[in-house]
């Protein structure tokens, strides 16, 4: 699956593969331990898997992992592949062409957050979640054109 990296005007893709490479870039400054938490010890490992992302997961997959595995980088993987894959599915019959924002707003605010890639809200949550894709856009080498 590779995904146009930002609004239609960009022609570079990548796919979940890479993206899911990529989440560390963002998610944790270099050369950080590989038992680094986050957010006040609730996000573990160099993805920052947090309790309700595993929940996700087990839910998706039927699995019982817990939080304190997805600090192997092998786990944290898997579980930003299934859960990503579930929703992108959801993206798609929703009659959306999965982007990486889809993605980002997913990795940040959980399953229903792709929504907002489409209907923004005026409120924390939008704010957040538009910070986080900015972050992760300098990390990808990401400029968004700013309309004239």
């Amino acid at each position: 699956m590779a995904v146009a990296l930002a609004p239609p005007s960009y022609c570079k893709e990548i796919t979940l593969y890479e993206f899911i490479e990529s989440i560390p870039l963002w998610e944790v400054p270099q050369g950080a331990p590989k038992n680094i938490t986050g957010d006040g010890g609730k996000s573990v490992g160099y993805w920052q898997i947090s309790q309700p992302m595993v929940d996700d997961y087990n839910r998706i997959t039927k699995n019982k992992i817990t939080l304190e595995a997805c600090f192997d980088e092998a786990t944290a993987k898997m579980v930003a592949d299934a859960v990503l894959r579930h929703y992108s599915k959801y993206i798609e019959k929703s009659g959306f062409t999965v982007q990486i924002d889809h993605w980002l707003f997913i990795w940040n605010g959980g399953g229903g957050a792709w929504r907002r890639v489409h209907n923004p809200k005026n409120d924390t949550k939008q704010f957040n979640l538009e910070r986080y894709k900015q972050r992760a856009y300098r990390k990808l080498g990401i400029y968004e054109k700013k309309e004239a």
